[in-house]
């Protein structure tokens, strides 16, 4: 009888707090923009997190969950992920171009509230109601399988415990590294390969003539050398969401992926309108394949996503010594990388100039060989077998 009432105590308190039953009739039509808060509680309801919603944020929140939540609080999504692009164009209120970077499976908004704390920080934070601190508590730490991408061109010192970057190798090779755990392994064998597989049909990269064709058109993004490191890192940048989307399991607990973009941003400053569009194409066509390689793993009432529009931001990485030190350390540390990438390069290259050595002069002996031989066999004397050529006797001619 204890055990009942305590179960209906704890559902009526999950009711109650997190709106899940029933919700309110009124909705609000306009969800175009939401703050950071609103943001917050909806991802953290799709992962399983009660928490109590403020009256003035319970109309929002509730159609929220009827327009947009996946899951519940007793049934979590098994797989999250968030695209926050940082671009000013496109939040300031360019319409068209926006849906064009947007379109997808996930849903997209813009963030209206600007606060002091930044999107990341609100959900990655070390306050005690952030995302990240309010799902250690609830699974424990228990192989909670959360993830940041960051270009290592915008490392944000503050994520480095979930952080994932991408670099290239000596000779051109994809990497992953995470710096929390010092690892680094070899995703692709090249940028172009991992982009081009990632496009399709619909663009190619190809790096020998410095240019991005697009399929079936004309038009193509040319790399020049004022714009070929934005280029490189936006490239990167799809390259990571291509190889990250395969990644992620099936778990027991909730699996999050996180990807701050700030290569749109750059390119917008370097490119003419003709070339960006041609770049919030290619982003477009990103989001769905990155939508498509989670569903391929995850059933859709497991998957949720969401694109996020927010203002340029620019974050303090090395204004005290604490956050100089870490930059120090992960330049250090991708420098050794890269090192042992190239020894190992060395080494297998090496290997296969001593095999070559061995195959050719085991050639060079094996002709010298045959031509001894065939010279022997040409040369021998031509003489008449003794046996061969004996005059054997019969028993008649003995007597």
């Amino acid at each position: 009888m204890k055990t009942l009432v305590f179960i209906i105590c704890v559902v009526c308190t999950l009711a109650s707090h997190a709106y899940i039953y029933p919700f309110n009739e009124n909705s609000v039509k306009d969800l175009e923009g939401l703050n950071q808060k609103q943001i917050a509680q909806l991802i953290k309801y799709n992962i399983g997190m009660v928490e109590h919603v403020q009256q003035d944020q319970q109309k929002a929140f509730e159609q929220l969950i009827i327009s947009f939540g996946k899951g519940n609080v007793l049934t979590p999504t098994e797989m999250n992920y968030l695209i926050l692009i940082e671009s000013d164009k496109l939040y300031q209120g360019q319409d068209v171009k926006q849906q064009r970077v947007t379109e997808g499976y996930a849903q997209s908004f813009k963030v209206l509230e600007r606060e002091q704390r930044s999107m990341m920080e609100t959900l990655f934070g070390p306050q005690a109601d952030s995302l990240i601190q309010k799902a250690n508590a609830l699974f424990n730490n228990n192989n909670l399988g959360f993830k940041i991408y960051q270009n290592e061109d915008d490392l944000d010192i503050n994520y480095l415990k979930w952080t994932v970057t991408l670099y290239l190798g000596k000779n051109n090779e994809v990497y992953f590294y995470e710096p929390n755990k010092d690892k680094s392994y070899k995703i692709d064998s090249s940028l172009e390969k991992c982009v081009d597989n990632f496009f399709g049909t619909t663009f190619d990269y190809a790096p020998q003539d410095n240019k991005i064709y697009k399929y079936n058109t004309n038009e193509m993004l040319e790399i020049r050398k004022e714009n070929e490191d934005q280029i490189l890192g936006f490239l990167k940048d799809i390259c990571a969401m291509n190889k990250l989307s395969t990644i992620f399991k099936k778990n027991n607990s909730p699996n999050m992926l996180s990807i701050i973009n700030k290569s749109i941003s750059k390119l917008e400053k370097t490119l003419n309108e003709q070339e960006i569009d041609l770049v919030y194409d290619m982003m477009r066509i990103a989001h769905k394949k990155l939508s498509k390689n989670f569903r391929n793993t995850f059933e859709s009432e497991d998957l949720f996503g969401l694109i996020l529009i927010e203002e340029e931001k620019n974050p303090q990485l090395t204004t005290t010594k604490e956050s100089a030190k870490v930059q120090r350390i992960l330049m250090e540390t991708r420098t050794r990388m890269l090192n042992q990438v190239t020894q190992t390069n060395s080494s297998s290259y090496v290997m296969d100039a001593t095999t070559y050595q061995i195959y050719v002069w085991f050639g060079v002996f094996f002709v010298i060989v045959l031509i001894g031989i065939i010279y022997a066999m040409v040369t021998m004397d031509i003489q008449k077998d003794t046996l061969l050529y004996a005059k054997f006797l019969t028993t008649d001619q003995r007597n």
